[in-house]
């Protein structure tokens, strides 16, 4: 059946090439084809129809009514076809139509999507469904262009292109540790020790579970504390309360780092920072739009 149509849809533009042309040779020049091959399309096309299409005499070629009717059919498939494709050719040359993004909620939600405007200014033709999730996305069956990943990969059939690593930091505000002291080991944030109150991810269990390492050696802290939260920009305005300490990633606090209102701690036992990647599913037949959003986001966030 899809050879059939695809037999249609060239058989169809060769007749409209004729009626176009205004003849048999010049239709097969037009379309680089043999004279030949332009005579079997028509004998195909009113063998199919059971209706004439043309009427030939040695000087003139003129369409039937049934012809003329079918041409225009024919015209505007080829139309649209030519549309079809200049289209897409337009969209691998020149960045347009929409991609979609995945991020974790928080690094999409502080790192990714203050970017947009940005990206949106400089590519107006672009849109961005920016999608945001703490699951692991499938990008082929969800139909997503570009995942961040936080951590290490485990999809060995992405692409991927590197971003800057996360820093994890033991934070307190200046406040906090103008009334508790800042801890000098990880043992100290033990809710065993009752010392610290630790502001921690309600929506992940493990998260009361703090690893720090002395050397090599991993060191884990089961913390506890009085108030829980899933959304880093609220634990951020925790720490402004004095709330507590976090354990966090440093892009959310950095302008608060450097103005002193929050402090880091225990800076000789953080782990190492935690690895980050752009992934994509294609690479041979990208279009402008997903490759201009690559090479911002690395260029951003890089």
């Amino acid at each position: 059946m899809r050879g059939i149509m695809l037999d249609r849809m060239s058989d169809m533009a060769i007749f409209a090439a004729i009626i176009d042309q205004g003849s048999f040779t010049r239709a097969a020049e037009k379309l680089e084809i043999s004279k030949s091959a332009v005579s079997k399309a028509i004998t195909r096309l009113e063998a199919e129809l059971q209706t004439k299409l043309l009427t030939r005499t040695t000087r003139k070629l003129n369409p039937t009514v049934a012809g003329l009717n079918f041409y225009q059919h024919c015209r505007d498939i080829v139309a649209e076809t030519e549309q079809a494709f200049e289209h897409i050719n337009a969209m691998r040359s020149s960045p347009s139509g929409r991609i979609t993004l995945s991020a974790p909620v928080n690094f999409g939600s502080t790192q990714v999507a203050p970017l947009m405007p940005e990206f949106l200014e400089r590519f107006p033709e672009v849109d961005v469904d920016l999608q945001l999730s703490n699951r692991l996305t499938n990008l082929v069956a969800e139909n997503i262009d570009i995942g961040i990943r936080c951590g290490t990969l485990k999809d060995s059939t992405l692409y991927f292109r590197k971003l800057a690593p996360l820093q994890i930091v033991l934070v307190g505000s200046k406040g906090y540790f103008e009334r508790h002291a800042k801890p000098q080991h990880p043992h100290e944030l033990s809710y065993k020790e009752g010392k610290h109150q630790c502001i921690t991810d309600s929506a992940r269990v493990t998260d009361r579970q703090w690893r720090f390492y002395d050397n090599d050696e991993l060191i884990q802290i089961t913390v506890n504390g009085r108030f829980f939260v899933s959304d880093n920009r609220a634990m951020r305005s925790a720490l402004q309360a004095d709330l507590g300490l976090a354990y966090m990633p440093s892009y959310s606090l950095n302008e608060l780092i450097e103005s002193g209102e929050i402090e880091t701690a225990l800076e000789d036992f953080m782990p190492q920072p935690v690895p980050v990647h752009l992934v994509y599913p294609e690479r041979k037949y990208m279009s402008a739009a997903v490759s201009a959003a690559l090479d911002f986001l690395q260029e951003k966030l890089g």
